[in-house]
């Protein structure tokens, strides 16, 4: 089995981690950024075309993905000026995907994470955002966002 999807995801993980210490929307935090959201759209399909799918696989891809979050996260948010009511749609669909994910993982007994089309969906906009922030007010960008967001999670929850 190839090891080279594992190694992609690992890689946007690390990627990830090395944001900080980079200014956020330089050079070098774009390069980073970029590669964090291609390597996320990449591995899967390598998987799957070398027959290289494991269940490990899939857990490193889903950690790589939430530290690639948080890192990100870290890094824009304090730039986006945005209301305190999206802030708190953002902090409420937080906290159910979360709860999703840990009941979900306690009745699995394993790490389940949501793969849908519509998440899928929201990770492509919510990846698209910061690039979004540069051109626009980050009202508008930010309820789309949130607004497939909360789509997401009632696809979730009708499974």
């Amino acid at each position: 089995m190839s090891p080279v999807p594992n190694i992609i995801s690992v890689s946007r993980g690390v990627a990830a981690v090395a944001m900080p210490f980079f200014p956020v929307f330089s050079h070098g935090f774009w390069v980073l950024y970029c590669w964090g959201g291609i390597s996320d759209m990449i591995d899967g399909t390598i998987a799957k075309k070398l027959n290289a799918e494991s269940e490990l696989g899939s857990r490193i891809d889903s950690v790589a993905d939430l530290v690639f979050v948080i890192c990100s996260a870290i890094m824009i948010l304090p730039s986006v000026h945005l209301p305190v009511w999206i802030w708190l749609w953002v902090v409420a669909i937080g906290s159910v995907k979360l709860a999703g994910i840990i009941i979900g993982s306690c009745r699995q007994r394993k790490l389940t994470i949501p793969h849908s089309t519509s998440n899928r969906l929201t990770g492509i906009l919510l990846f698209c955002l910061p690039f979004a922030l540069i051109p626009f007010d980050a009202l508008i960008p930010a309820v789309i966002v949130c607004a497939m967001a909360t789509a997401s999670l009632v696809e979730d929850f009708t499974y």
